[in-house]
């Protein structure tokens, strides 16, 4: 009986596939940051298209060489820095989690990019920064190993004002191309805590302390590899704090994965 579906599915897959192209070719996609036409990246092979994507122009100008980084921070470092635990620039922050994956630094366009993804009806962009971050870092997203991806969370009377919540889009995409499961409440943020942004550097940490919960059983995350998924980092004080509550439910270790670093 366990065939019967599968069968009778398989010839609709040329109709399905005849339909998406006739869509294309009625709605091009659009560039979600200028609205520009832009080339879907379907194919045949049946796996999910790299859609929405940036336009040509908006590509180049969100996207800079990708030069030296600190292997824990992100931040950029000289070509002969070994920054396998650290770099000069965090060494002394004693991060949690092992390693940050981003695309770019937050300035010029991918900082507007990023400013703009925030917005309420601007999932599109969101999604097209997560799918430039898996173009751009595949490799280091694939050998981290993860078995779970989770968003950081806010709290759930932000939600109810923006409900479109870009760390959530992001971390939905990065799932998808990593065939991982995506745990969007694996995390949840127990107190309304002040924008980090409004801190200075020394009271970051206490206004983020015992700010999260795991939802989960601590069971489900035993032994278990994390890529926490936001759309920026600043200090790295929400990401850190994120990890320790991971850590002490009972995860192997953190990654994380953002579009954007604050230099």
């Amino acid at each position: 009986m366990s065939d019967t579906p599968r069968r009778l599915w398989q010839p609709t897959r040329p109709l399905a596939h005849w339909g998406r192209a006739a869509l294309r070719f009625v709605f091009p996609p659009s560039c979600p940051l200028c609205q520009a036409d832009v080339e879907n990246h379907a194919d045949d092979s049946g796996c999910p298209p790299v859609s929405p994507l940036l336009c040509g122009r908006c590509l180049i100008d969100v996207s800079k060489p990708r030069g030296n980084r600190c292997q824990r921070c992100g931040l950029p470092v000289g070509p002969y820095v070994r920054s396998d635990h650290g770099c000069p620039k965090c060494e002394s922050h004693k991060f949690r989690f092992q390693k940050v994956i981003r695309l770019g630094l937050y300035d010029d366009a991918l900082r507007q990019a990023c400013i703009r993804a925030k917005a309420t009806t601007q999932f599109p962009l969101a999604a097209a920064l997560a799918n430039l971050l898996w173009l751009s870092e595949q490799f280091d997203l694939q050998t981290a190993n993860v078995d779970v991806v989770a968003p950081v969370p806010c709290h759930w009377t932000r939600r109810m004002l923006r409900p479109h919540h870009a760390a959530e889009t992001i971390s939905r995409v990065l799932a998808g191309r990593l065939g991982k499961p995506l745990q969007r409440r694996l995390l949840r943020k127990k107190r309304l805590t002040s924008d980090q942004s409004d801190l200075p550097a020394a009271q970051r940490r206490l206004n983020l302390k015992d700010a999260f919960a795991v939802r989960s059983h601590p069971r489900s995350l035993a032994g278990k590899t994390v890529l926490l998924v936001d759309d920026i980092l600043t200090t790295g004080t929400t990401a850190n704090e994120c990890t320790r509550t991971l850590l002490h439910a009972g995860a192997k270790q953190v990654f994380v994965a953002v579009i954007a670093v604050v230099p």
